[in-house]
């Protein structure tokens, strides 16, 4: 584990450069390759339907729960949450408040993690932190470290991906703050194949019950797991079978921006951690599987993350053509964002071990 400040304080212009193209390339929509090596297990309605609820833009995301409550951040209206209550369906908006009038701030995103909330700019850079009695954020970080993309896992640690100015490649790390500020990088985690920017790319999850963190590549077949402190790493293999990320070497322009020279290769398109579990979303065919099902839905792959086992696999139906953008598990239910409608599932023993809401449970009797 290594130690640093200023070592992550680089690269502004530059990373965010490098952050824009790929969101561009996370946008896209990808070739359809098929596997014939794997074969996915799909029992019967590990999830039911519930209902789709229309929330008027394809603008939100998903930034949080607290008991049946999910909030959702809008990434065109940067200081807006949307509550929605899952039982009831009651909607909810709320304005947060940053302290500082005068802030000035490029990409921001929000993220719940009661009793706090946390806004967040990897390229000025700067972490709010505030408390959700009020939605009042203050200043918990200023200028200490750049990153492409931060994840809070508890009221005093950030989970960030950054760049190294030792190795110039994408690094994990975590950012903490007790009687003062403390950054860890790992360089050891990300495991380089290409280029150490685009090859190493992906989610990171958290599971606040199993007091997991997480990354999942895009572009090959691994997720690697650790506690909280980034100790007792793990790495595991998903069903699929491409090894190595599938892009093409990467070029600067003129204006330092790098860019790919093709559209890569997409093996683990989103992820989701919760308890023992991990989601992965997955365009990628397996064994006598229709490509027609594509069209009409988008698989999820399910594994046991401790045991590194995959346990089986369902569909996210799409919405009028439109596709689950982002995907979430709480209290025994699976939200999904596609196009305008935030849809809801329960989720069924003994395929997820979530205990069900007690509010939303008794509205289905």
């Amino acid at each position: 584990m290594k130690k640093g400040n200023t070592a992550v304080k680089l690269l502004g212009t530059s990373s965010l450069g490098m952050g824009l193209v790929i969101l561009l390339f996370l946008a896209s929509e990808q070739q359809v390759h098929r596997n014939n090596a794997f074969t996915r297990r799909y029992p019967p309605h590990p999830v039911i339907k519930q209902y789709d609820l229309d929330i008027g833009y394809n603008s939100y995301y998903i930034a949080g729960f607290d008991n049946d409550l999910l909030y959702l951040g809008n990434r065109t209206a940067p200081w807006h949450l949307l509550q929605i209550h899952l039982g009831t369906q009651d909607t909810t908006h709320i304005r947060m408040e940053p302290i500082d009038k005068e802030l000035r701030y490029r990409s921001l995103q929000t993220k719940v993690l009661p009793p706090y909330f946390f806004v967040m700019d990897g390229t000025i850079p700067f972490i709010l932190r505030g408390q959700t009695k009020d939605w009042k954020a203050h200043t918990w970080l200023e200028g200490h470290a750049y990153f492409t993309k931060a994840l809070p896992i508890d009221s005093d640690r950030v989970f960030i991906r950054t760049i190294s100015a030792n190795t110039q490649k994408s690094t994990l790390g975590l950012i903490e703050k007790n009687d003062r500020f403390q950054i860890h990088l790992d360089t050891t985690l990300l495991e380089t194949q290409i280029d150490g920017i685009f090859d190493v790319d992906g989610t990171m999850v958290l599971s606040k019950e199993g007091s997991t963190i997480g990354y999942v590549y895009y572009y090959r077949n691994q997720y690697m797991t650790m506690n909280l402190e980034m100790k007792n790493l793990t790495r595991k293999r998903t069903i699929d079978t491409v090894q190595t990320a599938q892009i093409s070497p990467a070029e600067k322009n003129k204006r330092g921006q790098v860019t790919l020279k093709s559209p890569p290769l997409f093996i683990n398109k989103s992820a989701y951690m919760s308890q023992n579990l991990l989601l992965i979303a997955s365009d990628r065919l397996g064994k006598n599987e229709s490509e027609k099902m594509l069209e009409k839905a988008t698989i999820i792959d399910v594994y046991h993350y401790g045991k590194g086992t995959y346990e089986f696999s369902f569909y996210l139906y799409h919405i009028k053509e439109h596709k689950a953008r982002e995907f979430a598990v709480h209290r025994g239910h699976l939200i999904a964002l596609i196009d305008t409608q935030v849809s809801v599932y329960q989720t069924r023993e003994p395929f997820f071990n979530e205990p069900l809401s007690n509010t939303i449970a008794s509205d289905q009797k």
